[in-house]
């Protein structure tokens, strides 16, 4: 009988101890400023052909009670992409960037938890050259400048992903996002970016306020 009720003290003791911990496992994403790294592949079609492009960047992913702020910067390296203009120029280009800020749903509090939203971006592709030779200095400089007005462009983002929490502040994840076809930008099929990461949560995002005495 003694045995069975030590028994019994030492596992409430025991659940005593773990359920705040496990409790506090489970939110430790809320109210964090997470700073995170990416990398993954960036899918798109010029000249009716699908394109693979590497996507590297980092980010910063703010959390509150059941949502997220994203903020995050991408380099894009093309593997030397040729599209057409309206006048049958052709234009190559190799390298893109991206920054964007998007507002993610987190409904679920676990360590495994899925987020869902949508932002902005706005897209630049910083390399892009006419091809061929010119007739006249003037035909150079019309194509330069068709270039610029279609080498920059905002677009909405559609996506989600997984978190999983990994570690003490740390989180591995997987994303996907959409963006899509535009009519006045360089690539003008819809956009795929899927990738991975980690984050780190470097501190809080919300004050404590303290009561007045």
């Amino acid at each position: 009988m003694f045995t069975r009720t030590r028994l019994l003290v030492a596992i409430g003791l025991a659940l005593a101890v773990t359920a705040p911990a496990q409790a506090q496992d489970d939110n430790f994403w809320q109210n964090k400023w997470f700073w995170g790294a990416q990398g993954g592949s960036y899918l798109f079609k010029v000249g009716g052909s699908t394109e693979a492009a590497a996507s590297v960047g980092g980010h910063w992913f703010v959390t509150a009670g059941r949502s997220a702020l994203y903020l995050g910067f991408d380099q894009l390296f093309i593997t030397s992409a040729t599209t057409t203009l309206s006048t049958g120029r052709q234009v190559g280009f190799d390298q893109a960037q991206r920054i964007q800020a998007s507002v993610y749903a987190m409904p679920s509090v676990s360590n495994l938890h899925i987020f869902l939203g949508g932002g902005f971006a706005i897209q630049h592709i910083t390399d892009a050259e006419p091809m061929g030779t010119f007739a006249t200095p003037s035909e150079l400089v019309i194509a330069q400048n068709q270039i610029d007005d279609l080498s920059t462009k905002a677009f909405a983002v559609l996506g989600g992903g997984v978190q999983w929490h990994w570690l003490d502040r740390w989180a591995v994840f997987g994303q996907y996002q959409y963006m899509p076809a535009s009519d006045d930008f360089l690539i003008s099929s819809a956009q795929h970016t899927v990738f991975g990461g980690v984050r780190f949560a470097l501190t809080t995002s919300k004050e404590a306020v303290a009561a007045n005495d």
